[in-house]
């Protein structure tokens, strides 16, 4: 029984959507932009490129919820 226990938990944490990469949660892409941030993506270049072009776009917005907006986590 503990093992099926195990399985479903481990079951869990792959349902979950993946973590957003961008850590401080209440920087804005305006202070993600100027700090270099979008330079340390771990995200392919294309989609690094779409979160830096929306931040740019949408600068008083929460760095993270742009990076939630363009993947879809």
């Amino acid at each position: 029984m503990p093992r099926l226990a195990l399985l479903a938990f481990a079951g869990l944490l792959l349902a979950t959507p993946a973590a957003a990469r961008i850590t401080d949660r209440e920087q804005s892409c305006a202070d993600w932009l100027k700090s270099g941030g979008h330079r340390k993506s771990e995200y392919t270049a294309s989609v690094a490129e779409k979160i830096r072009a929306f931040c740019t776009a949408n600068p008083k917005m929460k760095a993270a919820d742009a990076e939630m907006t363009m993947t879809g986590d």
